[in-house]
């Protein structure tokens, strides 16, 4: 008999959600693909509580672990590197005492040691194989694997639109948020005082909810501010989820995956208003919006910019410390906050980041950060947004209202910043 286990759930863990995301919906796909609709609205799946995530039937109170999933998002090739979660799995599903379940391991490269050869060093767990035999499946590729089970998946339901890879691509970001909004949901249970072990233990979602999905009508969906608030939120994940795959091995500290952890949450947690208020904050040279696929294109953010300063800055500057998730306030009460600015610090530079700034308070509605007595740049350095500004144009009263709080309002680079707010 099972045993009723609420491990360490794996859930705070942010580094890797995106793509362990992709990995259990990839393998909901396969079971839409394999199983009978009668064994699909049996199942369930389970995400960051047994393991990354698993896969459950569920008989009226009673629930049977299928499978256990373990994904690991991580560049190493090296048997080391992983031999101790392939032992933990094990442990885990010998505990847990799920005889009938299997225990399948994820990589996200391929191995120096070969499947056969893994599996006889653990033979309680399976190394999960894709397409073709492939032990491993590169972040790069997910999607693209994820894409193809939908297009079978809308062929086996008889479904249209699985020949055009922009419906594909629809019904690819719809499921997505699922999972995502899900994971989310765990987060906010937890922030309301509930255990996000047993949070993450009883919220599942039913497989038959993604066939419902599969079986839509597409064509309702109406491409608006909503549908790409959900573009511009798995962006911004999946740019997290490359920067952090990219980052040196060394920079991989538990006190700055924590930290990241942190953002990611805050993050994933605003609403659609507070959303475009932070995305303002942190690209205060561009006017945010994304009410059609024009503003969208030309208003969302950056993926270098993310990546290169934004992303760069929180990971390398100690934890927020201002209880909004992201900013710090140092012991003079000085307000920081990060930006996505990548503007060099020539003079030329300084001018022209300085007038993109001005031009963006003097064109939008949305409220810039004057609360913020320094933005954090990658590395340029400006004393004054306003004097740097070299003065637009001659302004009306009403003009100069709208930018007189960014009077005080300087710039400074990621590494001047550091030696302020890092000590």
């Amino acid at each position: 008999m099972a045993t009723h286990l609420l491990p360490h759930t794996a859930i705070p863990t942010w580094s890797g959600f995106v793509y362990q995301g992709q990995v259990a919906l990839y393998h909901v796909l396969k079971q839409l693909n394999l199983k009978t609709v009668l064994e699909i609205n049996s199942m369930v799946l389970q995400l960051d509580s047994i393991e990354d995530f698993a896969i459950l039937q569920v008989n009226g109170a009673n629930r049977t672990t299928i499978s256990m999933h373990q994904v690991k998002a991580v560049k190493s090739n090296l048997y080391s590197t992983y031999s101790a979660d392939f032992k933990q799995l094990e442990d885990k599903w010998t505990k847990m005492g799920i005889a009938n379940a299997k225990a399948y391991f994820h990589l996200a490269t391929k191995n120096q040691e070969t499947k056969a050869q893994i599996e006889a060093l653990h033979p309680l767990i399976n190394i999960y194989t894709y397409e073709h035999g492939a032990e491993a499946c590169p972040l790069v590729d997910i999607g693209g694997k994820i894409s193809e089970q939908i297009v079978l998946a809308l062929q086996r339901f008889q479904m249209s639109g699985h020949d055009n890879a922009t419906n594909v691509q629809l019904m690819s970001e719809v499921l997505e948020k699922k999972v995502t909004n899900k994971v989310v949901e765990i987060h906010s249970m937890n922030h309301k005082g509930i255990d996000i072990r047993q949070a993450a233990y009883e919220n599942t979602i039913p497989l038959n909810e993604f066939l419902a999905l599969i079986q839509s009508d597409l064509s309702l969906l109406v491409q608006n501010e909503p549908y790409f608030e959900t573009k511009v939120r798995s962006n911004l994940n999946r740019y997290y989820q490359e920067f952090w795959y990219d980052m040196e091995d060394g920079k991989k500290t538990k006190e700055t995956q924590q930290k990241m952890d942190c953002f990611l949450m805050y993050f994933n947690s605003l609403d659609l208003t507070g959303l475009k208020a932070f995305m303002q904050k942190i690209r205060p040279h561009k006017k945010i919006a994304f009410a059609n696929l024009e503003e969208f294109t030309d208003g969302s953010l950056n993926e270098v910019e993310v990546k290169d300063a934004f992303f760069t800055i929180l990971s390398e500057i100690k934890a927020s410390n201002n209880n909004h998730g992201c900013g710090w306030i140092t012991d003079d009460f000085m307000h920081f906050h990060p930006t996505s600015i990548t503007e060099s610090n020539s003079e030329a530079g300084k001018i022209r980041i300085s007038k993109k700034i001005l031009e963006t308070a003097l064109n939008t509605t949305v409220e810039v950060p004057f609360d913020s007595d320094f933005l954090v740049t990658n590395e340029c350095n400006v004393d004054s947004i306003q004097l740097a500004s070299n003065k637009i144009h001659e302004m009306t009263e009403l003009e100069n209202e709208k930018i007189i709080n960014w009077k005080n309002i300087a710039l400074v680079s990621l590494e001047t910043a550091k030696n302020k707010l890092n000590g």
